[in-house]
């Protein structure tokens, strides 16, 4: 197998791996009873992996012993009651650190041979363990033989088993927890209450496929569960290395609060460890502020008009990947309690894993340059609404766009201007496009968009739109004015099959071109010129 088929097939089994992680946590969402978590858990691992042999233990109430609840393909010489402790010596250790590791060498003898001989272990059949851990918290251990097809278990394998560990550990937690509780009614419907909001939540976020409207409502969920007056939620920046405000919520000048969450007005960045959003990144530790004015960690803004603050960190696999700001609540006491933080930490849970999966997912089908969507994700979305439109009796229009004379623009400029150009134009996409529309780099200089529910018209004025602000798009250390090119087909006006539309598209761009550019072309009949 040749490099690149190498790297097609890695990417489609990262695909598959993110696919299989957020089915995961649909089904871990839908969970509320410990027993069936387990199952599903164990289910989910021995079918990834064609297992014969696993067991699951969890650590049980007084944190004392590992305990058998789950297995198959073990010495029948271990009972089904079978456990063993869960604090002794070197094995301990290793689990403390919440990553996969090999229990046996490569000659397949035990790599902990005293605690394996002293408790029996060598009738689980093991080559890996996977300890279930969150926050410091051992909660289980999962043990895992060789698989079906002999093939070693690669990093990737690893690294997918340590992230579904940790959501298995996240939602038995939130299991346990419920279940403990039953015999108490009163607290019981204050527990099944909260519960029943994060579960509501949790499958609410499953159902949402981009990143930003994922942050918008998780950001809100935050403000209504903790009856706040608004908040912040800051993701941290690889680039940069700092904390940097996604989306707001609840500000008293709209405009702004919409300004800020398009990307038109940027907020303070903060570094790891400055003021209170960054210190609780760098802990990984909810902080709780019920006087700001007083409170050293909070860096003031009188603009802000905060009083009250409660931050938690979002963590995946024991890593910091951003925060919530939650601020000013809107009791009478208008302080936070330690039930608020313990309920909006158990969101920021699921929030974080359902934000990382989002983000994983976008990277694969984003292009790194423009943050458009890429070639392959396009045509796999233009066959998905091109069967709706035709099954609802829905018009479908597809925009074809073409940069004019951008070659010029690398010859005399510089390829790094051209990426600069293809950015800002990129940018102009994905500030007039609709909700529902989907921008895409169609390769090199040429973009399309897909407008669903749109008749030639609607896909005249967008065009037109588009074409504008290209026009109007001053970009500093380029003195030429941008144009753009665009073509438009409408289904089933001008076509009846996938291929007739792109065609009919194309066909309309080339007719744009021929007419002298910086123009809207409809296929057979030209619309207007720039």
């Amino acid at each position: 197998m040749d490099q690149p088929d190498q790297k097609l097939v890695q990417l489609e089994r990262k695909l598959f791996d993110l696919s299989s992680l957020l089915q995961a946590g649909k089904a871990f969402d839908n969970l509320l009873g410990v027993r069936e978590l387990y199952s599903v858990f164990t289910s989910i691992v021995g079918e990834r992996f064609g297992l014969e042999t696993y067991a699951l233990f969890i650590v049980n109430d007084d944190g004392s012993r590992f305990e058998l609840v789950q297995g198959i393909g073990l010495s029948e010489e271990l009972p089904a009651d079978f456990s063993f402790p869960a604090d002794e010596g070197l094995l301990w250790q290793a689990i403390l650190q919440g990553r996969p590791f090999a229990t046996v060498d490569s000659l397949g003898e035990p790599r902990f041979a005293i605690p394996f001989d002293k408790h029996r272990l060598s009738g689980l059949m093991s080559r890996y363990f996977i300890p279930l851990v969150h926050r410091g918290r051992v909660v289980g251990l999962l043990s895992i033989g060789p698989q079906k097809n002999t093939r070693s278990y690669m990093d990737d394998d690893l690294e997918f088993l340590h992230i579904l560990a940790e959501q298995a550990a996240v939602s038995i937690i939130t299991a346990k927890l419920y279940e403990k509780n039953e015999a108490d009614m009163v607290e019981l419907n204050k527990t099944v209450k909260n519960l029943s909001i994060l579960y509501n939540i949790g499958r609410a976020m499953n159902h949402i496929g981009d990143l930003k409207n994922l942050l918008k409502f998780i950001l809100q969920q935050a403000i209504e569960t903790t009856e706040a007056q608004k908040g912040s939620l800051m993701l941290f920046d690889q680039q940069t290395r700092r904390l940097v405000v996604h989306v707001v919520n609840g500000l008293p000048d709209k405009k702004t609060e919409e300004a800020i969450n398009t990307g038109l007005m940027s907020c303070r960045t903060f570094a790891v460890g400055e003021g209170i959003a960054g210190k609780v990144f760098e802990k990984k530790e909810a902080i709780i502020v019920n006087a700001a004015e007083k409170d050293d960690r909070y860096l003031e803004n009188r603009e802000s008009n905060v009083e009250s603050i409660l931050c938690i960190p979002l963590v995946v696999a024991d890593e910091a990947i951003g925060v919530i700001n939650i601020t000013n609540k809107k009791s009478s006491e208008g302080i936070f309690t330690s039930e608020d933080l313990e309920l909006l930490d158990a969101l920021g849970n699921q929030a974080a894993v359902a934000i990382n999966n989002t983000s994983l997912y976008e990277m694969a089908i984003t292009d790194e340059l423009t943050g458009l969507y890429i070639r392959r994700y396009f045509n796999v979305k233009l066959e998905s609404e091109f069967r709706r439109a035709r099954r609802y009796g829905h018009r479908l229009t597809l925009a074809m766009c073409d940069l004019d004379h951008f070659k010029r623009v690398n010859d005399s400029f510089g390829h790094q201007m051209g990426d600069t150009v293809l950015q800002a134009v990129a940018g102009l996409f994905k500030m007039h496009a609709r909700e529902s529309d989907i921008p895409a780099r169609f390769g090199g200089e040429e973009f399309a968009v897909i407008l669903p529910e749109t008749a030639g018209e609607g896909g005249t004025v967008f065009g037109e739109r588009i074409r504008n602000a290209v026009a109007g798009k001053k970009i500093e250390g380029f003195p030429h004015q941008i144009t753009i090119s665009i073509g438009l087909a409408t289904f089933p006006d001008d076509a009846d099959s996938i291929q007739t539309l792109i065609r009919a598209a194309d066909s309309a761009l080339y007719d744009a071109k021929e007419r002298g550019r910086n123009q809207v072309q409809r296929f057979q009949a030209a619309v207007s010129a720039g």
